[in-house]
């Protein structure tokens, strides 16, 4: 997570979106191809305010305004888990190794409102 490494992503279409209190950097949110959460951190100091959920929030709601058809994915750490599953995703298979990295694939399907 450089400063280059995340210019390049938002270069190639990633879409970022921080949280500030006060001036102070509390969270961070990214998403790529308009369906997968890619970064979504919050500052320790910030943990347990609902900063994640709401920084999700306004990602999901724009890749939605862009025509996303309300599917999106995570890889998440095993850490990670407990809130994605607060945010609605559910585990799609058992861990996986990429690289040395245990991660596991969660899916988050919206449904449509009548």
């Amino acid at each position: 997570m450089t400063a280059n490494a995340i210019s390049q992503k938002i270069q190639s279409g990633y879409r970022y979106h921080v949280a500030e209190d006060n001036g102070v950097l509390t969270g961070v949110v990214a998403v790529r191809d308009n369906t997968h959460l890619y970064h979504l951190f919050v500052a320790e100091q910030f943990q347990r305010k609902g900063i994640a959920r709401k920084l999700w929030q306004f990602a999901m709601k724009e890749c939605l305004s862009k025509g996303n058809t309300g599917e999106f994915t995570v890889n998440s750490s095993a850490y990670a888990l407990g809130v994605y599953k607060k945010l609605g995703f559910v585990a799609q298979a058992d861990p996986k190794v990429k690289n040395g990295v245990v991660f596991y694939p969660m899916k988050l399907v919206i449904q449509s409102q009548p």
